[in-house]
């Protein structure tokens, strides 16, 4: 089974923003497409972000690194860890 993951891009918006920002891009996404493949990974990258959104600490990220506050351009990806929580795995500079 493919593990589902989130790509955020922060830099501009820090990662709480973002990933509120991504949610509302993937439910139009989601609305708009005919492709049932496309559709239920959609769907399950939004209950990614969904579940995301709704534990995150988002002050300790923003705290923990320039890239997570908007600060500084950078990419984070949201996927579930080795205990099954919906958490940053990794953060990299773009490019």
């Amino acid at each position: 089974m493919k593990t589902i993951s989130v790509t955020l891009h922060t830099g501009t918006h820090c990662i709480e923003t973002e990933a509120k920002n991504s949610f509302r891009r993937l439910t139009g996404q989601l609305l708009e497409t005919e492709n049932e493949q496309e559709a239920a990974v959609l769907g399950q990258q939004l209950g990614l972000l969904r579940e995301f959104i709704g534990t995150a600490d988002f002050n300790a990220l923003r705290a923990s690194d320039e890239r997570l506050a908007g600060i500084v351009q950078g990419i984070c990806v949201v996927a579930r860890n080795s205990n099954g929580k919906v958490t940053v795995t990794e953060i990299y500079d773009p490019g």
